[in-house]
């Protein structure tokens, strides 16, 4: 038996690598994730009203469902000016986030650190010319510096507490986010148009993503609007809703003893592993499990692009790697339309910011929130004095830590079966991977 490992993966957010087992005719693959993380001990015996600043350690998207998590746990809306600055944080969260991993994509054959004359030299082996890099990184740059104005930092933020945010926006911040929002969506349909000709266009080196796929599952997704947890089938049809309260009796997170990050599950369903897309319970969250609800786009011109994804490759549900892809293009053209209309003086002025909060209304509470990468659930369970006495916290990493597990193994059968060098292996799967 021969022990192959392959990593560090590149840009994953947890540290990861790929174990293979070969024996013979078979091949097996393990993808760990190699750091442990306890958010629960991170917690307890903490005030609960200081969890959105401890748990933004995790990603931004976390900062903002504690704060969801807390309006729950004492009975409090957000007046309507701080709903507007959370959703406009979560746009430019999501620009960055998406941008962020088109960027990886289409720089993957370059490196990064090479100098400027090296990649003048090797410009024949990118799919894209340096200075088209340069502006997607400018238009992140922007979107960051948006973040870091409605979330008090950047990537860390600050702003959101129970009832609302902690500060209104300063008046010298209206014209910079408006100006900021103006600029996102010209960049953003300039994405779209390079995605388009280097990736879609027909012989292109990156095309090959098309024939990356995983066997159909169901996905995940949360409907604010609805205020609920939509669980849709793999065929995409038979969803199943439920609250957010109804969570812990519907998901489990499941462990192995070769990693890390546990997996998150379908409570009721055979597990057989995550290594077997015969096992029930499987799901996945993100871009792609939203575009799979065959739902409109909030935006006109996002929905266009959405219904050329549609007429190009065919009805929902995807669970190719291209179309994953796509879906990125797709909510970076929303996230800049929704930034433009919400960016306004008239949707940000107000010093009425939050509700004030008294005593918690239970010693339970319970979160949900659609973040860029996908469903984000949180639970906390605190004492008479609002001590944290438990935390629960689901995320992307988890939940699509199977589906991870899924491509993974396929992409390693492929380069076993067609005898592709391993460095080469380790190249696809980082691009399998870097969607999800």
């Amino acid at each position: 038996m021969a022990n192959i490992s392959i990593g560090p993966l590149r840009w994953q957010a947890e540290p990861s690598r790929v174990e293979i087992r070969q024996s013979g005719e078979s091949v097996r693959s393990y993808y760990q994730v190699t750091a442990p993380r306890d958010v629960s001990s991170m917690c307890k015996g903490r005030p609960v009203e200081e969890l959105p600043r401890i748990l933004s350690i995790l990603s931004a998207s976390h900062h903002l469902a504690s704060a969801v998590t807390l309006d729950n746990l004492f009975g409090v809306t957000p007046p309507p000016t701080a709903k507007n600055i959370r959703d406009a944080l979560v746009q430019s969260l999501t620009f960055i986030h998406h941008a962020r991993k088109l960027l990886f994509l289409l720089s993957s054959s370059q490196n990064p650190f090479g100098l400027r004359a090296e990649l003048a030299v090797r410009a024949g082996t990118s799919p894209v010319a340096h200075h088209v890099l340069d502006e997607i990184g400018h238009a992140m740059a922007l979107a960051q510096e948006a973040a870091s104005i409605l979330g008090g930092r950047h990537p860390h933020p600050l702003t959101a507490v129970a009832g609302g945010v902690s500060r209104p926006v300063k008046e010298i911040h209206y014209r910079r986010l408006a100006e900021i929002a103006e600029s996102s969506l010209p960049y953003a349909l300039r994405l779209r148009d390079i995605f388009r000709e280097k990736i879609i266009g027909s012989g292109n080196g990156l095309y090959e993503l098309m024939d990356l796929t995983v066997s159909p599952i169901a996905s995940i997704t949360f409907s604010g609007v609805e205020d609920a947890i939509v669980l849709t089938g793999a065929d995409g049809s038979g969803s199943t809703t439920f609250t957010a309260n109804k969570t812990t009796d519907t998901l489990e997170a499941l462990r192995e003893p070769w990693t890390h990050l546990p997996f998150v599950h379908v409570k009721g369903k055979t597990w057989q592993g995550p290594i077997s897309d015969q096992s029930e319970g499987l799901f996945f969250v993100g871009p792609l499990a939203r575009l799979n609800r065959c739902k409109p786009a909030r935006t006109p011109q996002a929905e266009e692009e959405r219904l050329h994804l549609v007429n190009s490759l065919g009805p929902a549900p995807h669970f190719s790697a291209i179309a994953a892809y796509w879906s990125l293009v797709v909510e970076i053209i929303q996230a800049s339309e929704i930034m433009k209309d919400l960016c306004t003086e008239e949707k940000l002025t107000g010093l009425e910011v939050r509700t004030i909060a008294s005593n918690p209304g239970g010693q339970h509470a319970h979160g949900a929130l659609e973040a860029p990468e996908g469903f984000i659930y949180h639970h906390y369970q605190v004492d008479e004095r609002g001590i944290v006495d438990d935390v629960t916290v689901l995320d992307a990493a988890s939940e699509n830590n199977a589906l991870r597990c899924l491509l993974t193994q396929k992409m390693v059968e492929d380069a076993f079966e067609h005898g592709k060098p391993w460095d080469r292996a380790k190249k696809t799967i980082e691009l399998s991977l870097l969607p999800f």
